[in-house]
């Protein structure tokens, strides 16, 4: 089944979301990296804003958001958004931080898909060089691997997958998963 189009094209500072269940999902991405020292200040501020900031190579989720690290002391917190992105993510991790971290809105520099077909993982698996299988790679897990020759963030969610590339490379992903009747 094919999806409809995003409906933000990368181009336009919105992150659209792909779903072989044809939904679609606009979302905000902000990266969030605690100052040396501060870690644990970061973390219980996030968490009293109803973030869970997982380990290295993990993700959390919850409502709509998910959090991940794929990079040390660096985290991705992602909330879908219903009216496209507008920087309240981002405004809202700043308030909340205050003089903890540093927050970057990656808003316009990522595009998203969400997959739900029972065969993605045996379809991303030919693409990625990463071990997809449950064993190895159950729900919660997160990493970044190039899947088609494109740096891909690729998390493994209860119901699918979410993976997250540069919005300069997406056309090139989305064809991809479109050849592989992913998209």
């Amino acid at each position: 089944m094919s999806a409809p189009e995003p409906t933000n094209p990368a181009g336009s500072g919105a992150v659209a979301s792909r779903t072989v269940a044809s939904r679609t999902v606009e979302f905000e991405v902000v990266q969030v990296a605690a100052w040396r020292g501060s870690e644990a200040a970061l973390r219980e501020r996030l968490r009293a804003a109803g973030w869970v900031l997982p380990a290295f190579g993990q993700s959390w989720s919850v409502d709509g958001r998910l959090a991940c690290c794929v990079r040390p002391e660096r985290w991705l917190l992602i909330a879908e958004c219903a009216g496209g992105p507008d920087g309240a993510l981002a405004e809202a991790c700043r308030a909340v931080m205050g003089d903890s971290g540093a927050v970057t809105d990656l808003s316009a520099a990522r595009r998203a898909w969400r997959l739900h077909d029972p065969q993605a993982r045996h379809k991303l698996a030919a693409g990625c060089r990463v071990d997809l299988d449950p064993a190895a790679f159950p729900p919660g897990q997160a990493t970044v691997t190039l899947i088609a020759q494109v740096p891909v963030m690729i998390v493994s969610i209860d119901d699918g997958w979410l993976l997250m590339a540069p919005s300069s490379m997406g056309g090139h992903l989305d064809d991809w998963l479109r050849h592989v009747a992913l998209g």
